[in-house]
Parts: structure tokens; C-alpha cells; sequence
């Protein structure tokens, strides 16, 4: 097959690098600004499960690498791999929900924020991703830890089937009872996944009535008395409590406060999933009865909200038209050590709009417990996130070389790594890390079975999208 025939074969549009619209659309598919040089061969926009299947069938044949597009939130661009078809498929969204079975079908494209506003007209809820415009394939295929983790668990085990076409250009259906081993590795494979998901079944979740968050604003210069205090109750409130701590840009009001930290302030911040106002403010009282108060610049006490008011506030904490590094790992070290090193480099920000969290574990188990049947198999007792943010290309080099000496310090702290949001092309070796070696195995294993050819670019082996550790002038488009 020549690719004048897969252009009479598909209904979605083709587009190859002499195509005067292939440069646009390239950086108009990641949604980050800091675009990777990295140059597909062709860029296929699937319009249906047909356009899937041709596309890697003639990737198949001619020997052509297949990356695929779910949402383009990638903060590294992994779509984006020199000389490959580009599956891209921003147009597959369609939901269809069984309140009754309280399960959805959906199609890779579509936003958690569109999926829960579907949901709630039913009562219904699902663990969509923290950022509301995330699409739920690559959020999903990398794990998922949204909304509610410690009660709802990562939200690859809520996934009870799924349609995939596979490296030979089929499609099977993935569950429990029908290709289980290709449903094992669909709940949490990642990028490394060998083949492409263009249909998920979840299972679904009554919609907590009583979503009530506490929040504590302190100067950054106290972040390891309020880590301190944060981790003595982490395991006294219960696992329906989200508790995190962010490094965030001061708000103007108490920006003047937070002048000798660079414009940076550290806040507390719990949030139960629960039925009743009561049973909320119960799950809260340990929150509440914070010993440092008196210290705070700010509190919130037992804000009222909503699974759709988490998800339909703005998204300042993730601007649109910025240019991101992101990093994150789990560990298992003492709190306050982690904060200190943060916080010394976020007193070195070149950005003022640069953040971080660090995700306590809650409940009597660990919140961030494992499923028992999925790739997804990287825990530990508290998540750390962190995002270099800043809008002009001129600023690139100060910000790489901040981001980059932060995670290099934090470096010693990692019990391991989260795939899905993790700097792998900078260091390619943080996709094994982000895995038990049983699970990292067997997905080479499967890889092997499923796709012997290689078909799919992923982060195994050969097929790993690697490219130079630190982007350089000529590897971003400016």
C-alpha cells in the first residue's frame, strides 16, 4: 500500500511534511508550547476505527514506526518521533453512559471535565484527571491518579474492557475474560503500550453529595513544620481525604507576604469525597484542628463544593500557551527532608508561575495502595510533582537549567517514578523505574508477543522516542 492508496482508504486527513499546513498542525497537536524538533513522517487525523487500522496496517507494511495522539497533553511531546505515522485521535470522542450498570463507554478523546459533566447529570462520577482538559486515553493507558484516589484507587482499575487494534492492524477486545493479559497491560502500559485503544468500558462511581475542602496558606519558610504536622495525620483521617501540599505562586493579596520566599507561599489543602455535610467535616476535624494556624496567612475551612465544581474552575494552576517541564517520583523518605530541598530551589525560581505537589498518602492503608492486575505498579507513600512554567522562548535555557538542578537534587529521595509524568526522553530509564520488575518484564514479554516487529514506537528497547537529555536550541521549535 503507497500512500496515495491510504489517502483513498481513510476519510480522516493525511498530512506529510510538504504540506504547507504540516508545521502548524505539528505544534498545534501538543498542547504544550515547548515543541519538540521531533518530525513525523505522516500525520494521520483518524475520523473513525477504520482510519485506525488502515493507518497501522500501512505503517505495518512499510516498515513506518506508529506513535499515537490521545489528548496531546504529553508534557514531553511522546507523540511527536522522527519519520513515524502519527496516529492522532483528537476526533474519536464519543460517551455513552448505562447510569443503571454505572458504567461508560468512551472513546480516547474525551476530557475529563466532558465526562464528568455527563456523569453528574446521573449522579455518577469517575477519577478523571486533576487538570481538567487532560483527555482520558493518556491518562488511563498511564495510569490515572485523579480525583479520589485513596477511596476510588488509580482509574486504570476501573477499566473493564477496552477495544484495541493491535500491531498486525486488528481489533480484539481487551476484559477480564477475552484477551486479559492485553487488558493487564492496557492499565498502565503508558507510552510503551503496543497497540491503539480506540474504545475503554469503565466502571463507574456514585458521585460523593458532600466534596468539602480545607485549605491553610503559609509563608514557603514554614514548609517543613507544615509537612511535619501534615504527615502526623495522614494516617488519622480517612482514605476519602485528599491531602497535598503545593509550592504555588503567591496570590496578589498576599503577594507582598511572600517577597523574601520569590514570590512563592506553601499551602495545605484536604479535600474529602464523602455522602453528608457531617460525615465531610468529620473525615476534616483532624485538618481543622491544624496546630499551626495561628502561623497561616490564610484559611478556608470546610469549603462546599462538587465533583463538577473541582473540575470546572479555571485552570490557572495549568495556563494554556506556556511552555512546561514536568517531572515527578515517589518516595518513601521523611517529608520534611523533600520539602527543604524543594523549597531551596524554589526560592531560586526563574518563573514566577512554576509549581510543585507533594500528595500525602491517607487512611489506616495506604491510599495510593495497587490494583492487583494491572502494568500500573509504582507506589509509595507520597507523590511529588514538579512543573517548571514560563511563557517566552528567550527564557527557555534558565528554566531547563532550574528544573533540571531540581530533579537532579531530588533524585535521592525517588522510590520510583510515575510513567505518566515523567521526563522519559530526558531520562529514558525512568520508564522501567516507573514499574516493578515483574510488571516491567512483562510487559517486554507481551511487547514481544503482541508486536514482534516493533510496530509501535513506545520506551522499550530499540523503540524507545529517545532524544538529546536536554533540549537544546536546535531540538525546540522557537
Amino acid at each position: 500500500m503507497d500512500l496515495a492508496m491510504l489517502r483513498s482508504r481513510v476519510e480522516g486527513e493525511l498530512t506529510t511534511p510538504t504540506d504547507s499546513s504540516y508545521e502548524n498542525l505539528r505544534r498545534a497537536l501538543i498542547w504544550n508550547q515547548f515543541v519538540p524538533n521531533r518530525r513525523p513522517r505522516i500525520i494521520l487525523r483518524a475520523k473513525n476505527e477504520t482510519d485506525v487500522i488502515e493507518g497501522v496496517r500501512f505503517a505495518r507494511e512499510n516498515r513506518i514506526k506508529v506513535a499515537v495522539r490521545g489528548g496531546g497533553h504529553s508534557w514531553v511531546g511522546l507523540s511527536l518521533c522522527n519519520d513515524s505515522l502519527l496516529i492522532d485521535l483528537g476526533h474519536l470522542n464519543r460517551v455513552s453512559i448505562d447510569a443503571r450498570a454505572q458504567r461508560a463507554t468512551i472513546e480516547p478523546a474525551v476530557v475529563g471535565r466532558d465526562l464528568n459533566r455527563r456523569l453528574a447529570v446521573h449522579g455518577l462520577a469517575f477519577p478523571v484527571g486533576h487538570c481538567p482538559t487532560v483527555a482520558m486515553s493518556g491518562f488511563l493507558l498511564n495510569g490515572g491518579l485523579g480525583w479520589n484516589i485513596g477511596a476510588w484507587g488509580p482509574a486504570c482499575f476501573s477499566i473493564e474492557s477496552a477495544t484495541v487494534v493491535t500491531a498486525d492492524g486488528t481489533v480484539v477486545t481487551a476484559s477480564e475474560s477475552e484477551n486479559s493479559d492485553l487488558l493487564w497491560a492496557i492499565r498502565g502500559g503508558g507510552p510503551g503500550f503496543f497497540g491503539v485503544v480506540i474504545k475503554y468500558v469503565l466502571k463507574l462511581f456514585r458521585a460523593p453529595r458532600a466534596v468539602t475542602t480545607t485549605n491553610y496558606y503559609f509563608q514557603l519558610q514554614r514548609a517543613e513544620d507544615v509537612t511535619v504536622w501534615a504527615r502526623s495525620i495522614a494516617r488519622l483521617v480517612p482514605k476519602e481525604v485528599e491531602l497535598a501540599i503545593f509550592f504555588a505562586p503567591a496570590p496578589p493579596s498576599l503577594a507582598e507576604q511572600c517577597a523574601s520566599a520569590n514570590g512563592f507561599l506553601c499551602v495545605v489543602s484536604a479535600t474529602a469525597f464523602l455522602d453528608t455535610w457531617r460525615e465531610a467535616e468529620a473525615a476534616l476535624e483532624k485538618v481543622n484542628l491544624c496546630p499551626l494556624v495561628g502561623d497561616s496567612l490564610r484559611k478556608e475551612v470546610n469549603l462546599a463544593g462538587s465533583m463538577t465544581s473541582l473540575l470546572e474552575t479555571d485552570t490557572t494552576p495549568w495556563p494554556e500557551r506556556h511552555r512546561y517541564l514536568a517531572d515527578t517520583l515517589w518516595t518513601n523518605s521523611p517529608p520534611p527532608a523533600v520539602l527543604a530541598t524543594l523549597r531551596k530551589h524554589f526560592m531560586q525560581a526563574p518563573s514566577a508561575k512554576s509549581q510543585a505537589t507533594f500528595a500525602i498518602s491517607t487512611g489506616e492503608v495506604p491510599a495510593y495502595a495497587l490494583g492487583t492486575d494491572g502494568a500500573y505498579s509504582m507506589t509509595g507513600d507520597a507523590l511529588l510533582l514538579c512543573y517548571g512554567i514560563w511563557e517566552r522562548p528567550e527564557d527557555d535555557a534558565a528554566n531547563i537549567r532550574w528544573h533540571r538542578a531540581t530533579i537532579d537534587d531530588l533524585d535521592k529521595y525517588a522510590a520510583g517514578y510515575y510513567v505518566g509524568e515523567s521526563d522519559i526522553v530526558a531520562q529514558p530509564r525512568r520508564a522501567e523505574r516507573s514499574y516493578s520488575k515483574a510488571a516491567w518484564q512483562r510487559l517486554t514479554t507481551l511487547r514481544q508477543r503482541y508486536d514482534p516487529q516493533a510496530v509501535f514506537l513506545g520506551f522499550f528497547g530499540a523503540s524507545s522516542p529517545v532524544s538529546p537529555a536536554v533540549p537544546t536550541k536546535s531540538s525546540i521549535i522557537r
